[in-house]
C-alpha cells in the first residue's frame, strides 16, 4: 500500500525491454529521453542476478561510466581515472570520491523499470 502511496517520490518510471539478455558481470548503457532536451543515459548492470542502474555521469570530473564487462564482474567502471563504483550503492571503491547517482529498478517479465 505504501509503495503506490508514494510510488511518485522515486521519479518517473521508464519500461526498458529485453534485459534478460543482459549477461551476468555486464553492463548497458541505457537513453532515457533525448539527451539534447533533457533526457539522461543510466548504466544498467547485473551483478549477483539483480539489475541496478547507476547515472552514466561520473562523479568525480564528468566522465562517463563504461558498458560492457564489469571490473571484477561487480564495479562499473569510468575510463577517465579507472575510478570504480558499486552499482548497488554509487558508493566509490577504493578512492575518495562522491557516490554515482543509483537508481530504483524494478523487474517486469522479460523488462524492466528504471525509476529516474
Amino acid at each position: 500500500m505504501f509503495s503506490k502511496l508514494f510510488g511518485f517520490l522515486r521519479g518517473k518510471g521508464v519500461i526498458v525491454q529485453g534485459v534478460d539478455k543482459l549477461p551476468e558481470g555486464f553492463a548497458k548503457v541505457i537513453d532515457i529521453g533525448d539527451p539534447l532536451a533533457g533526457g539522461k543515459q543510466v548504466v544498467l548492470c547485473r551483478v549477483g542476478g539483480k539489475l541496478y542502474a547507476v547515472d552514466r555521469l561520473c562523479p568525480h570530473e564528468g566522465g562517463r561510466m563504461a558498458e560492457g564487462p564489469l571490473a571484477d564482474k561487480q564495479h562499473v567502471v569510468c575510463p577517465l581515472h579507472n575510478y570504480r563504483f558499486d552499482p548497488k550503492t554509487g558508493s566509490a571503491v577504493g578512492v575518495a570520491c562522491k557516490a554515482a547517482t543509483t537508481y530504483t529498478v524494478e523487474m517486469r517479465g522479460n523488462d524492466c523499470e528504471i525509476f529516474v
